[in-house]
């Protein structure tokens, strides 16, 4: 088979998970492409950048100032067809279309032509609203019936003073909905529910979670690297406080951040929050009871936060799985978080608790709760299991052959 990817980012979040399924396919004899937005071109994988660093700025550019998102960049879409054309795809797998780096109606008028089946991996929500990628928070359900009035005209993809939402919507319904060979996948069963009550839902959906690597996230065995971890930032400064820890790539109100600052007032005095992800300045600005580490993307040194963590905790708002509960999982540290969106899908009562949504008491009753109980790494590492990167992998290409018509 011959399997094209297109995603906003290469190797890093939605880019890792497109990355690694071109690597499996290209193992097992089948030709992939991963065309790309923005990143560096993948070693391992044949890669297409789609346009250039100019066509995203003009896009984000007109995206600020039309909420046309999604509607620009039709020359890169047009040379990224022609590249697909010479491909000759049997399978075109989507991710992310959002990000300002194609036109999704260029995009989906050479798919209908072309007749290839098509599999799309909805990480966010964006493709069947028409302005915004997450709506819990705001409690907003517009975009089952046609959008208009957006309440997070600001949210990205932000637009300063136009809202064409109800336009939008109109016009990614008539394109999507005109590839009748086209099949959906998310990850989680909550997406998926959400999904199948837009007008997506007139299209297949198939629950496909994202999968932790287990060889990569592990307890860690390594006592000098934990110490090393602990004297590198700081953790000394716990003094013997067990350790709640919160991961996000980014810091925002949607990822809890303003739950978990009002949560360190409310935990038991033996108890402290280490939150990583944070800018300096933003870790410098922690109230006393709270420590904060910069972003990191060295795994082993997540490895080491996970493993010394006695839980991991997130109380996001929105999240369509929840990867960093899992990571923790496999390194065998039980979990907490919201019963909000996907993340409780994640969570078992022999691995962790979940709470209300917005109820601090019982976050900081069930994080003692938990500090007290035996830790059951063996159980976190079996539920881990269940999500082994690999398996999740091979039921995309079970997918792939499941469509594939030579």
């Amino acid at each position: 088979m011959r399997v094209a990817h297109i995603n906003v980012v290469s190797g890093l979040s939605t880019g890792r998970v497109a990355t690694d399924i071109c690597e499996v396919l290209e193992e097992l004899g089948h030709r992939a492409l991963l065309c790309y937005g923005r990143g560096f071109p993948p070693q391992g994988v044949p890669s297409l950048r789609v346009g250039s660093g100019a066509d995203v700025l003009l896009h984000a550019a007109g995206a600020r100032l039309f909420d046309r998102a999604g509607f620009y960049s039709r020359g890169a879409t047009r040379r990224l067809v022609r590249q697909l054309a010479l491909f000759k795809p049997d399978i075109v797998h989507l991710h992310n279309l959002h990000g300002y780096y194609l036109d999704v109606r260029t995009l989906f008028a050479w798919l209908r032509e072309a007749g290839v089946p098509v599999v799309w991996t909805l990480h966010d929500s964006w493709a069947y609203t028409g302005h915004c990628a997450y709506y819990a928070m705001a409690k907003c359900d517009r975009w089952r019936a046609g959008c208009g009035r957006c309440p997070q005209r600001r949210a990205y993809p932000a637009s300063l003073w136009l809202d064409q939402s109800a336009r939008n919507w109109q016009e990614k319904r008539r394109a999507f909905l005109s590839l009748p060979n086209l099949t959906l996948a998310t990850p989680s069963l909550w997406l998926g529910a959400e999904v199948r009550h837009s007008f997506l839902g007139k299209r297949p959906v198939r629950v496909i979670p994202n999968g932790v690597d287990l060889e990569r996230f592990r307890p860690c065995d390594e006592p000098d690297l934990i110490a090393d971890v602990v004297k590198r930032y700081g953790l000394g400064a716990l003094d013997g406080k067990r350790m709640l820890l919160s991961v996000a790539s980014t810091w925002e109100e949607r990822k809890g951040l303003k739950d978990l600052l009002a949560l360190s007032g409310l935990l038991r005095e033996d108890l402290a929050i280490v939150m990583v992800g944070l800018s300096e300045r933003a870790c410098a600005a922690l109230p006393e009871g709270m420590l904060g580490i910069p972003r990191t993307n060295s795994i082993r040194e997540l490895r080491a936060l996970y493993t010394a963590a006695d839980v991991c905790l997130s109380l996001s708002h929105e999240e369509t799985q929840g990867m960093t509960l899992l990571e923790a999982l496999a390194c065998g540290t039980q979990v907490l978080c919201y019963d909000a969106t996907a993340l409780p899908e994640t969570v078992t009562p022999e691995v962790g608790l979940t709470v209300p949504e917005g109820d601090l008491q019982r976050a900081a009753n069930a994080c003692a709760a938990l500090c007290d109980r035996p830790r059951s790494p063996q159980a976190c590492r079996a539920r881990a299991q269940q999500y082994e990167k690999r398996a999740q992998f091979a039921r995309y290409v079970g997918l792939y052959e499941e469509l594939y018509r030579p």
